[in-house]
């Protein structure tokens, strides 16, 4: 499966950061990622999302991401984190299937 959307929950949300690093501006729209929590990662500074049956992060669904767009956003990631299909819920009551980055060691899990 090849989402052409991406759930951001962290420094992605910031578009013009995405702006920067895909060379244009992707539309977005606030989603719901059910089933996971976010919290900060002290060992890398930045968010992660983990399995949470309770529980639920707030972020964005950016679409339009085509496969230029996902190596820039891969590069910016690194190797802290790993990119898997998930699916969220959009402020219309839909579920969609899209891309989100989740640290390597939950990626390593859910295979």
């Amino acid at each position: 499966m090849t989402p052409s959307r991406l759930f951001v929950y962290g420094t992605l949300q910031d578009e013009a950061l995405v702006e920067r690093l895909v060379g244009r501006r992707l539309p977005s729209r606030p989603a719901v990622l059910e089933g996971y929590r976010r919290t900060l990662d002290d060992a890398i500074g930045y968010p992660v999302v983990h399995p949470s049956t309770e529980a639920s992060v707030a972020g964005r669904l950016v679409e339009a991401v085509d496969a230029a767009a996902i190596a820039a956003l891969d590069a910016y990631e690194g190797i802290e984190y790993r990119r898997v299909v998930i699916e969220v819920r959009t402020s219309d009551g839909r579920t969609l299937d899209a891309y989100t980055y989740v640290p390597v060691e939950a990626a390593r899990a859910s295979r």
